[in-house]
């Protein structure tokens, strides 16, 4: 790689790194301008906004707007909570909201709670030339002996200054074991790749394919030291069609989840 390949590659890192660091830097005003005030109501209720866990990223599809994420949290008991995701979509230039979102109880814990949210800005080209833009959402267990965690994609489509929910919960991580908490136990850790085909189905929507690879593997105490005594692997696809409104999950998940 020459030097100058180097400088521009450098110059736009930078820039990038400061596009993240502005926006973290503004969220708080933004949150302010979406939800003013210190007593928050609507039409459901009483509710506060859980702005340490908020996200935001200028989306790289379209850099004049700004992509934003927030937990609505709206009741916490002891072991469990009920939360709201709202999804925003902010014109940079003029400072203003072109669409939000609010999907009632997605972000809601119990024993499986909410570890960490991101945004998915992979180029997803759906329909023509709309480009959707995915938020993940990251659980953990909280259970030693049986250890939880696991990712779920959802796709969003800005359609005009509505944002419409393509793709929810899609699972493409997740991990799971049973053990003895000392070394005895069964593990399972699946990965999926989300793949955009070239067929063309309902409303003009491609189809989707989930290209899962899941390690199994078997632990126990051989000699006094903990080792694997058995280990597969298996891969499969599942097919992902759009129907009326948004895609929908393969039964495969509901039956047999990652």
């Amino acid at each position: 790689m020459n030097k100058r390949l180097l400088t521009a590659f450098g110059g736009l890192l930078l820039a990038s790194l400061a596009q993240a660091d502005d926006c973290r830097q503004q969220l708080p005003t933004w949150i302010e301008m979406a939800h003013p005030g210190h007593v928050l109501k609507d039409e459901r209720g009483h509710y506060r906004v859980d702005a340490e866990r908020g996200i935001c990223k200028v989306w790289p599809a379209r850099p004049e707007l700004t992509l934003i994420a927030l937990p609505l949290v709206r009741a916490e008991y002891e072991g469990y909570g009920e939360t709201d995701l709202e999804v925003l979509v902010l014109d940079n230039a003029k400072q203003r909201f072109v669409a939000r979102l609010v999907e009632p109880n997605k972000l809601d814990w119990d024993a499986i709670y909410v570890e960490d949210m991101a945004f998915d800005t992979a180029p997803y080209r759906l329909r023509k030339d709309d480009i959707a833009f995915g938020v993940r959402i990251s659980r953990s267990g909280s259970s030693r002996p049986n250890p939880f965690y696991e990712t779920q994609l959802n796709l969003y489509q800005l359609d005009a200054q509505q944002l419409r929910p393509l793709l929810s919960e899609l699972p493409v991580r997740k991990v799971w074991g049973e053990w003895d908490t000392n070394c005895a136990g069964v593990f399972s850790k699946t990965e999926g790749v989300v793949i955009i085909t070239e067929r063309v189905g309902n409303q003009g929507y491609r189809d989707l394919q989930l290209k899962d690879t899941r390690v199994e593997r078997r632990m126990a105490l051989v000699d006094d030291q903990c080792q694997t005594v058995e280990e597969s692997t298996h891969r499969y696809q599942l097919p992902i069609e759009y129907d009326e409104e948004r895609y929908l999950l393969p039964i495969e998940l509901a039956s047999d989840p990652l």
